[in-house]
């Protein structure tokens, strides 16, 4: 595969993490700052446990990519 490709490829993962990311965060603002997102309150937790999860692996897997594939020569020699 070319560098230029396989540079694609991480970058287009990196994006799909990143928007799960935000997905987690917003999932979580909403539960937290607003009452309309909240319809069934025996659930809150619950909803907001699992997308801390969701947010923590994002996190987890963008830190990863970038540790594994993007680090510098000098990075790397380490």
């Amino acid at each position: 595969m070319s560098s230029m490709v396989a540079e694609q490829i991480i970058r287009a993962t990196l994006a799909r993490l990143e928007a799960n990311r935000q997905e987690a965060i917003t999932t979580i603002e909403l539960y937290l700052n607003s009452g309309v997102a909240v319809p069934d309150h025996s659930s809150v937790i619950e909803e907001v446990s699992k997308a801390v999860e969701r947010l923590a692996a994002s996190e987890e897997s963008i830190s990863a990519v970038r540790r594994n594939f993007l680090a510098t020569e000098s990075t790397s020699d380490e």
